[in-house]
């Protein structure tokens, strides 16, 4: 039987942990992974790639100047999406029809995390190990999801800058 995740509300089938010790976290590292990349593509299932108008292009380098790899997308051709790479990181960005950035998207290093962020993560999860950070940036203030993995679960835990966490979701290993 091989490992999954499954929602900690569903009704699971044990597995032999001795079984799933060597490639354990690979496996579940991949499986993760799958599950994110299905969601994305479903989440922007109506999204197409298209070509940006000169006025997009020239907010997206205003913004963002030294971006590169730039693919457009745009689901009702009101709100468009630029995803890119900026400093060898993967950033998305939100764009209304006149250029005005809405909002941005991109993965960070733990280090990256505001000290208020760690110290309250280390504190309340302190057996958990950080495994991805996604920094959401709009009008002014960010929210941070960390995805946490412990020896029986993960968890994606919401913050903003000041610390304040809340568990935005919670999975179970099994």
């Amino acid at each position: 039987m091989k490992p999954s995740i499954n929602s900690i509300n569903n009704t699971t089938t044990s597995v032999d942990v001795n079984r799933l010790q060597g490639n354990r976290f690979r496996r579940m590292l991949l499986l993760f992974a799958a599950v994110l990349l299905f969601s994305a593509q479903f989440a922007f299932a109506g999204t197409k790639e298209m070509e940006a108008t000169t006025k997009l292009k020239q907010a997206l380098n205003k913004e963002f100047a030294g971006a590169s790899d730039v693919k457009w997308y745009s689901e009702d051709n009101k709100t468009f999406m630029a995803k890119f790479s900026l400093n060898a990181r993967s950033v998305t960005a939100y764009f209304d029809g006149d250029g005005n950035l809405l909002a941005t998207r991109r993965y960070i290093d733990e280090q990256y995390l505001p000290l208020a962020v760690s110290n309250k993560l280390a504190k309340r999860y302190p057996k958990d190990k950080v495994r991805w950070v996604v920094e959401f940036e709009s009008e002014g203030s960010t929210v941070y999801y960390v995805t946490l993995e412990g020896e029986k679960t993960w968890k994606v835990i919401r913050s903003g800058a000041n610390g304040d966490l809340s568990v935005h979701q919670n999975l179970k290993k099994v």
